[in-house]
């Protein structure tokens, strides 16, 4: 028997936690004057009393080559806008991955091969090993690296990293199905158009882009990605940002 979903719960119907969704931004023009001041010393050639601050100037901001800013200002500018949409991005993605994902999949139900699905997390902890090796960690230090959880001995991180394997490739199965649902199937038919469109898109040759996206990793994972993509686009409205100190309504992200 294969594993597969028989109910899919609507994502949408999952209440996404206040504090998780209402951010506070630290005060911005102390930030921005922080990180002026980091690549002024960066680049400056002068050594300066201890106290006394370098400037920043627009020769500097040169040096860092980003596309569009060539100025002070700019880079101010620049800083002030891109820092809270990161920040918005990074929090999207937890609550994708750490929260929306995860009882999406809790809520749903599914007829599950056992074996199928041990198999799955086995890999999941496998690469999740290897990975610690290569970067010569201990699994606790590797947890708290990727996890940001400090107090996992290497007992729980296993359990973890095997929770983590079975609800990924249960929301792989769920993705299929789900989009099938909508007229989407990822076969070998769909997969021709699929190399032909991101062929035009990426610009690199059709060989190129079947060896980055082979049949078996499109029919697996990106049903997954684009389902992911979905529930990204609809946590995004729903964050709000306020920065410190301010009062009233909160910014749009």
């Amino acid at each position: 028997m294969e594993t597969k979903v028989s109910f899919i719960y609507d994502y949408k119907s999952i209440d996404l936690p206040r504090e998780m969704t209402e951010l506070i931004l630290p005060d911005m023009d102390e930030f921005v004057e922080l990180q002026c001041q980091g690549l002024a010393e960066k680049h400056s050639t002068i050594e300066l009393p201890e106290g006394q601050e370098h400037l920043l100037t627009d020769d500097m901001v040169k040096k860092e080559e980003i596309p569009g800013v060539e100025t002070v200002e700019q880079y101010r500018d620049t800083l002030k806008r891109e820092i809270p949409a990161a920040i918005v991005s990074e929090q999207v993605h937890a609550l994708l991955m750490n929260y929306l994902m995860p009882r999406l999949v809790q809520r749903s139900t599914f007829e599950i091969n056992d074996e199928e699905a041990t198999k799955e997390s086995m890999k999941r902890l496998e690469a999740f090993e290897d990975n610690a090796r290569k970067r010569e960690l201990t699994l606790e230090e590797a947890g708290r690296q990727d996890f940001g959880i400090p107090t996992m001995d290497e007992g729980e991180i296993r359990q973890y990293v095997l929770y983590l394997g079975r609800t990924s490739f249960l929301f792989r199965i769920l993705a299929r199905e789900y989009l099938k649902r909508q007229g989407q199937i990822f076969d070998l038919a769909s997969y021709s158009g699929y190399v032909k469109d991101l062929t035009e898109v990426s610009g690199m040759p059709e060989e190129q882009v079947r060896e980055l996206v082979p049949l078996h990793v499109y029919m697996e994972e990106v049903p997954a990605l684009t389902l992911l993509d979905e529930m990204s686009a609809w946590i995004a409205p729903q964050i709000s940002v306020t920065n410190e100190g301010v009062e009233g309504e909160p910014d749009d992200a």
